[in-house]
């Protein structure tokens, strides 16, 4: 006798061949046979009229820290969502010792929009080292399954401490972050994760260290993570690291490189596409790459207290630098810096969140009321009415009484339907980069499998839902080298989803106050949903986690080559 028999059910099974009519066994975890009339099992489910899916492979998390505190990487499991990657761009919390605690979450508050206040009261540290860090979180439980990169600013500061953020390494400290990288990798570690991207900076906008690392560096931790014939490689690049620098790095390692973040800038058309085929070109030189895009629009709720999306203009450093509001409030209102600011705007950038698109930000809530007649409308508009430039509106609207607290919400990138759509089509496209568990504050994409099946597959007919499920599931397994995972066929862990495609997607964000200490971050529902499984157990019924003291999830160490 089975554990489970799904039966009836419209079988996509994440290969990306056309569906089929049959049922799933499982026992012990793991799909044993498929077909028809299977026999008896404890659990029997008649999914007549619905499709049974593989859980997503979220590829793109930020989980790292949230997962000390809450294993289930809320709310990821509940849409859709089996298995996390966490470390990417290199943003984690382990190796960090003792003395580093403190400026590793300042960093991570201001890099990925993280509360200050729930990474003091959340991160239970009990570790220093990442495979210490794995152990507990193992040793814990989680959720959904976990895979690890070990990040390049989390190993640099451990062996450089804060001169991690102001130089170049010595050739001792690369030894010795190499030594670390490989001691990751022995423990069970995905891969090596970097960034170069102008936005990420850490307190007081600061360049994350990642971003000091010449390229000797990288090439030789590159190489350390590669030194057991495996491992894959991520990077969210800047606008000065090319696809040739990514290939003289990766130079004799014979592992993937993960490209991101892809994003279409209506400003620069060409830009992501011509990223792409450089990728596609080096893919055919011998150094196989990937591009990671979104199938979503970048949408972002801010405040000018913390305006994340001006952090990647480098005229905006002085305002990250100030240490009070008071020195803030001088700095925006200063002629020369505002001069500058709007200068740097102005001219075309391919890397960067905001391009003076002021049409696509909208005045989402107001604190004071004497504001209520601007919500809804946009900074372009309401410049415009004012006979002001934008910019000039938004910073004196900030000086005003509780202008700071005015809630925006920004459409900043990903918004040609048309041009996305050939983005997620792309032979070397990753569709991934939800995000999970950073930048709560501003926006929540955790749920972007359920978007691509709502969006992509049943509204605008771009790709048929069995392509689309393979680029969610069977393709990341590939990618990422995860062994038993993706693909609903016998003997492949039953991470499962049972759903409607007519009903499947994504609710609205909405805000919550559940992180510790009671700050507030954005939520996200899912529709459409019958059922989630992890390694065979049913981790959501009627849109709720059911047996949460139950952590089904396995923190995956092996990885094929």
């Amino acid at each position: 006798m089975f554990d489970l028999i799904i039966k009836n059910a419209n079988i996509i099974d994440g290969t990306g061949l056309p569906s089929f009519t049959g049922d799933i066994a499982v026992e012990d975890g793991i799909i044993v046979h498929r077909g028809d009339d299977l026999g008896q099992a404890k659990s029997v489910i008649d999914a007549k009229g619905l499709s049974l899916v593989p859980g997503f492979i979220d590829s793109h998390t930020h989980y790292d820290a949230q997962l000390t505190w809450d294993p289930w990487a809320n709310p990821s499991p509940k849409l859709g969502v089996t298995t996390i990657v966490i470390g990417n761009c290199g943003f984690t919390i382990a190796p960090c010792k003792a003395e580093h605690r403190e400026l590793t979450i300042k960093n991570l508050t201001n890099v990925e929009g993280m509360s200050l206040d729930a990474l003091r009261k959340g991160i239970v540290w009990n570790f220093e080292t990442f495979p210490e860090y794995l152990d507990f979180i193992e040793n814990r439980g989680v959720g959904p399954n976990v895979a690890a990169y070990v990040g390049h600013s989390s190993v640099r500061v451990y062996v450089m401490g804060k001169d991690a953020l102001t130089r170049k390494a010595t050739d001792d400290e690369i030894l010795e972050m190499e030594k670390i990288v490989k001691e990751s990798m022995i423990s069970g570690g995905l891969g090596f994760a970097t960034s170069t991207f102008e936005g990420h900076n850490g307190e007081n906008g600061v360049p994350m260290p990642s971003r000091l690392a010449d390229d000797k560096e990288m090439h030789n931790l590159i190489m350390a993570m590669s030194s057991f014939g495996r491992g894959v490689f991520m990077l969210t690049r800047g606008s000065n690291t090319s696809i040739d620098n990514i290939e003289k790095w990766m130079k004799g390692s014979n592992r993937p490189a993960i490209v991101a973040a892809l994003l279409h800038n209506p400003l620069s058309d060409s830009s992501t596409f011509k990223i792409l085929a450089d990728i596609s070109e080096a893919t055919n030189r011998g150094t196989e790459m990937w591009g990671q895009v979104s199938c979503r629009p970048l949408s972002m709720e801010f405040t000018m207290e913390s305006p994340y999306l001006f952090e990647g203009i480098h005229a905006w450093r002085p305002a990250m630098e100030c240490a009070t509001l008071e020195l803030y409030k001088n700095i925006i209102e200063d002629r020369n810096f505002r001069s500058h600011l709007l200068n740097e705007i102005e001219d075309d950038a391919q890397v960067r969140l905001f391009n003076g698109d002021w049409d696509k930000i909208i005045v989402r809530e107001v604190q004071n009321k004497k504001y209520l007649p601007l919500e809804g409308r946009s900074i372009k508009d309401i410049a415009s009415e004012a006979n002001v430039n934008p910019l000039e509106w938004l910073l004196d609207h900030s000086l005003n009484e509780n202008g700071m607290d005015t809630l925006f919400i920004a459409m900043l990138l990903n918004s040609d339907e048309e041009a996305v759509g050939k983005l997620l089509k792309h032979p070397r496209s990753n569709i991934t980069l939800s995000d999970a568990g950073a930048h709560l504050t501003f926006f929540n994409d955790a749920g972007y499998g359920l978007y691509m099946l709502q969006k992509w597959v049943r509204e605008n007919d771009i790709m048929t839902i069995e392509e689309a499920i393979y680029n969610l599931t069977g393709k990341q397994a590939d990618i990422y080298r995860i062994d038993q995972r993706g693909r609903l066929v016998p003997g492949q862990y039953a991470d499962m989803m049972l759903i409607n495609p007519d009903k499947v997607g994504v609710s609205q964000t909405y805000r919550v106050n559940d992180l510790p200490g009671g700050s507030s971050r954005l939520n996200i529902d899912g529709h459409g949903i019958y059922g989630v499984w992890i390694n065979g157990q049913r981790v959501l019924e009627d849109n709720s986690i059911v047996n949460r003291d139950s952590l089904p999830g396995k923190v995956i160490r092996g990885f094929h080559s």
